[in-house]
């Protein structure tokens, strides 16, 4: 911007806030300011100094009215934690008591009871992880509270003054057309109609045939409504705010759909924050991130002063951020007021003195029915048995204790000797039509001890790289080989391996096992009983996932490649593939972002990072490596 444009966009604010004054007025009170100014001195500096004079001489902010410099939005200049600390901190008004109270909630979908007289009472400040397995109501009960549903038996209280943001794993855009600026720029839909109109107000009051009067008194309400609501400062933070999200200049143009997961993710954020909300709600949030936006949201929610709740199934991610654990279980709310490692040791004490308190009431109860049987019908203790059975009907009975199992070790050790140099990859080339993704070393050398954890920056390429590995993509130059007597089992996130029309049990028997032992199998991942025999095409994404995982491993192959095998699953889920993989002795590469999970199944690392492939035979090493470059937030 040009000294001259600067000068001619500051006196039109001006005039906008104050119409008795005259432009040659305003342009006169600037020139003078301008004479103190030597030629030598920049335009920049001129201009910075003049606005700030002027918004002291006229009590206003003529820095917020300004446009962004788009070319100043670029990765590197400001990371997460340089944001303005107001978005990310408590409104000094907003009360300290209590944000959410839940009471005697009751809420059951088809057959299935979720909550059965369940209640809870969060703080503001809380940040709470929020667990339990799959379907047991946890995403049922954040739509609940967006919509803060009351009955005549339980109600959902939720503090008037809250403004809530449900960020949900589907990243729901009501228009993925728009561009990124143009999404922004719907943050604040009043705001944006007041701008509009005085616009329009401005060119009517050139028309000689307007009611000038009328004109003038709603565009006095209109600048009164914006100075109040600090809307000049806001339609200017819509863009402003995304140079700390890394958003660059090409980017402010690109649709929402040609968005990775990660920046939509990052786009989703930055709205909220410009809005300053009170209570965020996060819908397993890391399921579709790669590992650079995975460290990115992480260190956001440790940023985050205000109330957040969590659903996630990332351990890291969970003991990372979260400084409370609400446990769905037994149709109940169960809140520990500690971090996650603490809840789960916590937890452990718990169930330990739950169970022996159930084993000692049952052990009771047997007795006093026995007493009651053998002497019903004698009429000298039927003062005796009456008084049991009056005493057993008001015992308040302990429940067992409802466990996310430990998993069953089932031994998918390969029975034959495999032979030391199993995979040979010679000048492979991974390329999409468009691009050449990478290109690595001259050889690489895949021997039987080697259990592989894969990290590409890139959510797309890494499937690729795994179908080139396998053959379903050509590369660009290749020589891919695998020792003839070993068989490659292959697990991918679209279950392209399931026929939707195969009942569970036909899925998995397909692979030539008895019926008993499928259905043990299934038992074993947590897959009920009851949908063992619907169609593939009935089941959820997360019981879609664990059939398949179950498919694959049962083939017993040599070579296991796998493609964000956790995703979708719950933490006991990723505990029984987790031990499965521990006890298989063959050779394992793995793509995946849940580094709890790979640090135990994996024992060196690829990293894949612009163009280039550095390998790490220490684990650990590797694991610092890169979570210090991704650290950049």
């Amino acid at each position: 911007m040009t000294l001259e444009e600067a000068i001619d966009q500051s006196i039109t604010q001006i005039l906008e806030l104050n119409p008795d004054l005259t432009y040659a007025e305003v342009y006169e009170l600037c020139s003078d300011y301008l004479l103190k100014f030597n030629k030598p001195t920049k335009e920049e500096t001129k201009i910075k100094s003049l606005k700030k004079y002027l918004s002291k001489f006229f009590e206003l902010d003529l820095f917020a009215n300004d446009e962004p410099k788009l070319e100043d939005i670029q990765p590197s200049l400001s990371p997460l934690q340089s944001i303005p600390k107001q978005y990310f901190q408590e409104r000094s008004w907003a009360k300290k008591d209590y944000i959410i109270k839940i009471h005697h909630l009751d809420k059951q979908i088809w057959k299935t009871i979720l909550f059965d007289d369940a209640n809870l009472q969060l703080r503001f400040g809380d940040e709470v992880a929020m667990i339990w397995k799959n379907g047991s109501g946890k995403s049922t009960l954040l739509k609940m509270l967006i919509w803060k549903e009351e009955s005549g038996f339980w109600m959902i209280e939720i503090a008037d003054w809250v403004k809530i943001w449900y960020l949900s794993q589907d990243l729901f855009w009501a228009n993925d057309e728009h561009t990124v600026e143009e999404e922004m720029k719907t943050c604040f839909p009043d705001i944006k109609l007041a701008m509009e109109r005085l616009d329009e107000i401005g060119k009517l009051l050139l028309d000689s045939d307007s009611d000038h009067h009328a004109l003038i008194e709603e565009q006095n309400k209109l600048q009164d409504f914006l100075r109040k609501e600090n809307g000049y400062q806001k339609r200017w933070m819509q863009i402003e705010i995304l140079k700390y999200f890394w958003f660059s200049k090409a980017m402010l143009n690109f649709k929402i759909k040609q968005l990775s997961w990660g920046e939509q993710t990052k786009l989703q954020i930055a709205k909220f924050l410009i809005q300053e909300v009170d209570l965020l709600l996060l819908d397993e949030p890391t399921n579709h991130l790669d590992i650079e936006w995975i460290f990115f949201l992480q260190r956001f929610c440790e940023l985050w002063w205000k109330t957040l709740i969590c659903i996630s199934h990332d351990k890291k991610f969970l003991n990372s951020c979260f400084n409370r654990v609400v446990e769905i279980s037994q149709r109940k709310l169960h809140l520990y007021e500690w971090n996650y490692s603490d809840y789960l040791r916590q937890k452990e004490k718990n169930l330990e003195i739950q169970h022996k308190n159930y084993v000692a009431q049952q052990k009771y109860l047997q007795q006093q029915e026995k007493f009651i049987t053998k002497f019903r019908y004698k009429s000298s203790k039927a003062a005796q048995v009456q008084s049991r059975i009056k005493m057993l009907d008001k015992l308040e009975r302990v429940e067992a204790p409802e466990t996310e199992s430990d998993p069953k070790k089932i031994n998918f050790k390969l029975s034959q000797r495999l032979p030391n140099l199993i995979m040979q990859i010679e000048w492979l080339t991974v390329w999409y039509p468009w691009k050449e993704l990478v290109t690595l070393p001259n050889k690489i050398e895949i021997t039987k001890e080697m259990h592989i954890w894969i990290i590409w920056k890139n959510w797309i390429w890494k499937t690729t790289l795994i179908k080139t590995i396998l053959g379903q993509i050509s590369p660009l130059h290749w020589s891919v080989k695998v020792h003839p007597d070993l068989r490659i089992g292959s697990y991918s996130q679209v279950f392209d391996d399931l026929h939707p029309n195969d009942t569970v049990i036909e899925a998995v028997m397909w692979v030539g096992i008895s019926y008993q032992d499928a259905r043990a199998f299934l038992w074993t991942l947590k897959i009920d009983v009851e949908k063992m025999d619907h169609k593939v095409s009935s089941l959820s994404w997360w019981e879609m996932a664990k059939v398949a995982v179950t498919k694959m491993l049962l083939q017993k192959p040599h070579i296991i490649i796998m493609d964000e095998p956790t995703n979708h699953l719950d933490l006991g889920s990723k505990e029984t593939i987790k031990m499965m993989l521990q006890w298989f002795n063959g050779v394992t590469l793995i793509v995946s972002h849940d580094r709890d999970f790979l640090e135990w199944t994996s024992n060196m690392l690829w990293w894949i990072w612009d163009n280039r492939l550095t390998v790490f035979h220490d684990l650990q090493r590797g694991f610092q490596e890169l979570e210090s470059s991704c650290w950049k937030w």
